[in-house]
């Protein structure tokens, strides 16, 4: 999956420019976050492209692999669920990484320096785009399960759906802060290279497009290192219901931290920056 061409918000200031506050009384702080993630989820949902490649085209893929692999059975579960599973995996995986690398966009043309004159914090701003972005990568769960339910006969139950459908989404919030981090360190004539490259090696090794069990002994033991993985297990457990993967959790919990931490650094960074322009 090629990265999908999100433009900043900068390329579309008007509707992301009213996080001033309003006229008489200064608007709060939790206001401005609220609208500037509010601008950026709309710009960002509004672009085709991005639509096509975090949305249509796992489910594409998903219909795809139901075809020829659909009729099997593992683990006493269809084959089709598991696909399922990890094909909305996928695309929440692009749609995470591709909302939070946007935020290089935003540094290049000075839009960082904007928002923060316009009185947004740069804490408010990551929350924003956080916020953004989970919400963003709701479309791609959804498209995919729907499918799976409307169109390749999975049976779900409705618990079974939203507690799978719920780990996923909690599951995408160290996605969204690896985007963030890329989004911040990299030049942005590197961003683009980096998350195409780390969206197909998370998706492969987290066993997202091959099923982990073909791998060699080695990449299993990588593949339980990287978050891809454990999304695509809660995911399963969500419709299984065996015995709640604790490392999984762990492992995600550790990823999560481990970035916030690199991407505060990283922010801070790019704020005095942008203050010295």
């Amino acid at each position: 999956m090629t990265t999908a061409p999100v433009p900043s918000a900068l390329a579309d200031a008007e509707p992301a420019a009213r996080v001033h506050p309003h006229r008489g009384a200064p608007a709060s702080q939790l206001a401005r976050t609220a609208r500037f993630a509010l601008s950026s989820t709309t710009i960002t949902l509004r672009k085709g492209m991005f639509v096509f490649f975090t949305v249509a085209l796992p489910i594409l893929m998903f219909l795809m692999f139901h075809q020829i692999f659909g009729s099997q059975i593992e683990g006493g579960e269809s084959v089709s669920t598991l696909i399922m599973v990890r094909m909305a995996a996928y695309g929440g995986l692009g749609a995470a990484v591709n909302a939070g690398a946007i935020i290089q966009l935003e540094r290049t043309n000075g839009w960082l320096r904007q928002l923060m004159v316009a009185g947004l914090t740069p804490r408010s701003f990551v929350i924003g785009k956080m916020v953004a972005a989970m919400v963003i990568v709701l479309p791609a769960l959804l498209g995919v399960f729907a499918a799976g339910v409307l169109l390749a006969g999975v049976d779900l139950s409705a618990l079974e759906a939203v507690r799978s459908l719920l780990a996923l989404w909690v599951g995408m919030l160290p996605l969204v802060l690896l985007g963030l981090v890329v989004g911040l360190a990299l030049k942005p004539s590197a961003v683009g290279a980096a998350t195409t490259i780390g969206m197909m090696l998370l998706a492969v090794a987290g066993g997202l497009w091959f099923p982990y069990e073909m791998f060699p002994s080695w990449l299993q033991t990588v593949s339980r290192f990287t978050p891809t993985y454990w999304v695509g297990e809660l995911g399963t457990w969500g419709i299984v219901g065996d015995d709640l993967p604790v490392r999984g959790v762990v492992t995600l919990a550790a990823w999560t931290l481990g970035l916030a931490v690199v991407a505060a650094l990283l922010l801070g960074r790019a704020a005095r920056s942008a203050s010295r322009r």
